[in-house]
């Protein structure tokens, strides 16, 4: 028995939530599909999560092949959507904040390959460019509803 009520006025038997019943009061949560509605995502933001998840994944521990496959694949798109922003006609302004998010994402990559020295070699120009990540690539921009462009061998 505790020393003073929990609610004043109610017994501590009332007090308690029995179970499968929830607390007076307490609020209920939407279910988890209902909680997340998240409008379609630009490249940018898939990039970022993705980098997201290569970086953490290289500061839990040893690389696996399938952390390097998805860091080549974002590294690939990070090249791709650089030089279709500096292409693109618009502001300068937009041009500016959307290559200051790509060197953000940049900087997250080079944060997990300086982890992993594997994930280095992967940035070379001359780095032969794994199936997996050439198809990871293609799946992602699919993904967004960009239609990629045919693959040159």
């Amino acid at each position: 028995m505790l020393p003073w009520p929990l609610c004043p006025g109610i017994p501590e038997e009332e007090s308690l939530a029995r179970p499968g019943q929830r607390q007076t009061g307490a609020r209920r949560t939407a279910p988890r599909q209902q909680r997340r509605v998240r409008p379609r995502d630009d490249v940018v933001a898939v990039l970022a999560r993705t980098a997201r998840e290569v970086e953490a994944a290289a500061r839990r521990g040893p690389v696996t092949p399938a952390v390097r496959t998805k860091f080549q694949a974002v590294a690939l798109l990070l090249r791709d959507e650089r030089a279709r922003v500096w292409t693109a006609a618009g502001s300068e302004g937009h041009r500016a904040e959307q290559l200051r998010r790509l060197d953000g994402i940049a900087t997250i990559l080079a944060a997990a390959a300086v982890r992993d020295a594997g994930l280095l070699a992967l940035l070379a120009e001359d780095s032969d460019v794994s199936d997996a990540a050439r198809s990871l690539k293609q799946e992602m921009l699919r993904d967004l509803g960009i239609e990629p462009a045919p693959a040159f061998r």
